[in-house]
């Protein structure tokens, strides 16, 4: 027995095509708009899988430049501090060589301690140097001034003593490599005896018997102190090297993981909107047929 086909199911079947085909356009029509291809998870749930490890990806290469780029900061500011430090020693080491002179007298030394005592003193505000309101020498306690003077009544240095601890900061560069961003004073000017072999200097020169021998002793225990200075500032230009590395390195992942997300994500313009054009054209025709296949009913005339 043949199977029939009535009016009312050849209309639903009509407005079916009718719809999906509106539905079809409005999709392109909200990816042109757009500029994405994954509108909503439903559209390509693989896809925005994918997408999501790509963002998740990429804020975390982001957030390892700004780590690198902050490192970078901290370390040129402990290079540049270490630099100056180390001229001023240059100048102590010539003052230590003229003190040394046998053919000078009490007057000549105590004038060459009193300049002692103001290299001194442009030490000691170096080792307190700050970055951002944070001490860059005090280990972990980056609030709290790394060394403090105790004074005589006239107001010059009779010791320093440290603030700080020897705690290291590192910041995260990749998913295993870190850098250490922080040189603890402890193990630069304390470890080296760096201020008590100042203070020792000074107290040498205008003691009213110079010995010689001594003050010997104590330039050698500055020499050390000046080449611990230099080793620390070779170690700093290395890992700013590093950073440069790094960063460059982070910059050509950023790179990529856009152009995979570009690839993934934004839509193609050019082939939706020959879409849109074929998808225009069919509609038209769904709409053409729809109207001739639709029975006219008795409203139709009673208009």
């Amino acid at each position: 027995m043949p199977f029939r086909i009535s009016q009312e199911s050849l209309n639903r079947t009509t407005l079916s095509n009718i719809n999906l085909n509106y539905k079809k356009m409005q999709e392109t029509q909200e990816k042109l708009s757009s500029g994405k291809q994954i509108n909503r998870p439903s559209d390509d749930p693989s896809g925005t899988r994918k997408v999501l490890g790509l963002r998740t990806e990429e804020l975390q290469v982001q957030q390892f430049l700004d780590n690198t780029a902050t490192a970078k900061e901290q370390i040129n500011i402990t290079s540049s501090t270490l630099e100056s430090t180390q001229e001023l020693f240059a100048k102590i080491k010539e003052l230590t060589v003229q003190a040394n002179n046998d053919t000078l007298g009490q007057s000549e030394r105590a004038t060459i301690a009193n300049e002692l005592d103001e290299l001194t003193e442009s030490v000691l505000q170096y080792a307190n140097t700050e970055n951002n309101g944070r001490y860059i020498f005090s280990g972990t306690k980056t609030l709290t001034a790394a060394f403090t003077a105790t004074r005589d009544s006239s107001g010059n240095i009779l010791s320093v003593s440290y603030n700080g601890n020897n705690e290291e900061i590192k910041y995260q560069m990749g998913p295993n490599s870190f850098i250490q961003v922080n040189l603890p004073g402890g193990k630069l000017f304390q470890d080296n005896k760096i201020f008590s072999t100042l203070i020792s200097l000074k107290d040498a020169l205008k003691a009213t018997t110079f010995d010689s021998s001594a003050f010997s002793n104590l330039r050698n225990t500055l020499e050390t102190a000046t080449n611990a200075l230099s080793t620390e500032i070779t170690k700093n230009g290395a890992k700013a090297n590093r950073l440069d590395l790094t960063a460059n390195s982070l910059e050509n992942s950023q790179t990529a993981l856009k152009e995979l997300l570009s690839n993934t994500e934004d839509a193609d313009v050019a082939s939706l909107i020959m879409d849109l054009k074929y998808q225009e054209n069919v509609l038209q025709s769904s709409l053409k047929t729809g109207a001739m296949v639709i029975q006219q009913t008795l409203l139709d005339f009673l208009r």
